[in-house]
């Protein structure tokens, strides 16, 4: 879970890119997906027959998956609410973007009671610890983060919709809508650095870019 310095981020002026924010910002507010994350028939039943080191690898990859989204969540709506009096546009957009967090967050989340466990989301929400990062360096981490949710969700969707006899549980099925919102994610980030010159545009800029996109994979 990370935090940063609000008095910084909503003292940034964004008229570098402001017409491409408020397009994203209007294309958060359509809200594609708002019908989307709606469980069907399929999820009705036991998933026992899932057991083993195939049940043990799936667990793990909706817990991680569901403390990423909520993380994510979090961050983005502790963003707005810090900054909306002084940034109210960008502050719209991260209240926005935590909305679809929430939402992927809850889903998983309800995944994961198809296997007898939850992750306690409000126990982390009052006990969770912060790492501090500078707002140039949230927005390097969590614009990649993004992308490579983006193309990690539709990478799957795309296997197994060519393999459907390895899907073996249906939430796969929700990844190519799914995948669109973290492309909006990250499409807004970019959006928002390209606002930030200061933060792109020389060779100390281009080293921290390449060593977040290493860390962002790397965990």
């Amino acid at each position: 879970f990370y935090t940063t310095d609000f008095d910084e981020l909503e003292s940034l002026i964004l008229d570098a890119n402001v017409d491409e924010i408020l397009a994203i910002n209007q294309e958060f507010k359509n809200d594609y997906n708002r019908d989307h994350f709606v469980r069907d028939e399929e999820f009705d039943q036991s998933w026992d027959h899932i057991s083993g080191d195939k049940r043990k690898i799936f667990v793990e990859f909706l817990e991680r998956s569901c403390t990423a989204e909520f993380s994510g969540f979090l961050l983005y709506k502790e963003i707005a609410r810090r900054i909306k009096d002084k940034s109210p546009v960008l502050a719209e957009s991260f209240q926005l973007m935590s909305r679809d967090e929430a939402r992927h967050a809850g889903f998983l989340n309800k995944a994961l009671s198809d296997f007898k466990l939850q992750l306690d989301l409000g126990f982390l929400t009052k006990n969770r610890s912060y790492t501090f990062f500078k707002p140039k360096f949230i927005m390097y981490a969590t614009y990649l983060s993004e992308k490579i949710g983006y193309w990690r969700y539709i990478t799957i969707y795309r296997h197994l919709a060519a393999h459907p006899e390895d899907r073996i549980y249906p939430i796969f099925k929700y990844f190519e809508g799914w995948c669109q919102d973290e492309n909006r994610h990250g499409d807004f980030l970019d959006a928002f650095l390209r606002s930030q010159p200061q933060w792109l545009n020389d060779t100390k800029a281009k080293r921290w870019w390449r060593f977040f996109l290493l860390s962002v994979f790397a965990t």
